[in-house]
């Protein structure tokens, strides 16, 4: 059988022959910068209104995003993965759900059976067919808006929300999303999410976002939720935010922190360009790495040891 990444490598080659060349150019970073920009509703008509920009922004994905487990979004499963270590099992676990799953990434990096994936975008989820047709998975997948009520019943024991819940702008969106969330899990049932880096500021705000789930029905799992950092490189690149929640009753008090509450007003105030140079001035080895190994600081050890300082590059690696 195919592995998942040779899989990817060989769909990638597949995908670029059908981009248009008036998309070629596009780089994986300014599409997301259009759909960070935009509404959902209006993303999913720019990507319908310029054909081939779907496909573009799939063959990137594979490429940019996936690589053979040295892009971001592979890395972050992987991260996942490997913090939760023996537990795995018993936290991802039944009937599984994958919110914005893309190209199929934590079925395919976590080797899981028959999960369903939603995602916005149909080219993306056309492109997780395609690499499931020849690892022979047989995973399910619906388009669908996350920030609209979603088409699903109580049906999962297990809900992924891999590198989403940060593009959630406005109250009303997050309502919905969480809302949805508790409803479509089983009594008992986990919440796994992960934020990438940037998307929040402080070990407080974070804080705060472990305790806002309780307004949704969850508890969060104050152990195995923190921040997680590659442990490959003392100035390694690489880390994300890890929340593991378990449901616990239905919604309670459906608004998240306040009722002005967007992700993006969680954000370090760094710009992304300012990061990028601050990377390369401290860097000087192959920035696309693949990383192997990971450590999770928890909630209460996050607090203690950031404090109240920014978590950015420089916090984090020391320098």
């Amino acid at each position: 059988m195919t592995t998942w990444y040779d899989a990817c490598r060989k769909a990638a080659s597949i995908v670029r022959d059908t981009v248009p060349e008036p998309y070629r150019s596009r780089t994986f970073p300014g599409i997301i910068g259009d759909i960070k920009a935009l509404p959902p509703s209006k993303a999913r008509s720019l990507f319908m209104r310029k054909k081939g920009l779907g496909r573009q922004y799939a063959y990137l994905y594979l490429t940019s995003g996936i690589d053979d487990g040295r892009g971001y979004q592979a890395c972050a499963t992987e991260a996942l993965d490997a913090v939760l270590g023996p537990e795995r099992d018993a936290i991802i676990r039944g009937a599984i759900l994958d919110v914005g799953c893309a190209v199929g990434v934590t079925a395919g990096i976590m080797g899981l059976d028959r999960v369903t994936g939603f995602d916005l975008f149909p080219d993306l989820l056309k492109t997780a067919h395609l690499v499931d047709s020849m690892t022979g998975h047989e995973h399910r997948y619906v388009a669908a808006d996350m920030t609209r009520d979603w088409p699903f019943g109580c049906e999962f024991d297990t809900v992924v929300c891999g590198l989403v819940c940060h593009h959630l702008k406005v109250q009303p969106d997050v309502t919905v999303f969480f809302s949805s969330l508790n409803s479509v899990l089983h009594p008992g049932g986990h919440a796994i999410i992960t934020l990438p880096a940037g998307s929040v500021a402080t070990a407080a705000k974070f804080e705060n976002l472990a305790f806002a789930l309780e307004n949704f029905g969850f508890s969060t799992d104050r152990a195995r939720s923190g921040l997680v950092l590659s442990i490959d490189d003392p100035r390694s690149l690489f880390w994300m935010f890890l929340l593991v929640a378990r449901k616990n009753s239905p919604v309670r008090n459906p608004v998240f922190i306040d009722p002005g509450f967007g992700f993006h007003r969680y954000r370090t105030s760094e710009k992304r360009e300012v990061k990028g140079e601050k990377a390369r001035a401290t860097v000087t080895a192959d920035r696309r790495v693949k990383h192997k190994n990971f450590r999770l600081v928890p909630l209460d050890e996050m607090a203690e040891r950031y404090g109240d300082r920014e978590l950015v590059f420089s916090t984090l690696t020391g320098g």
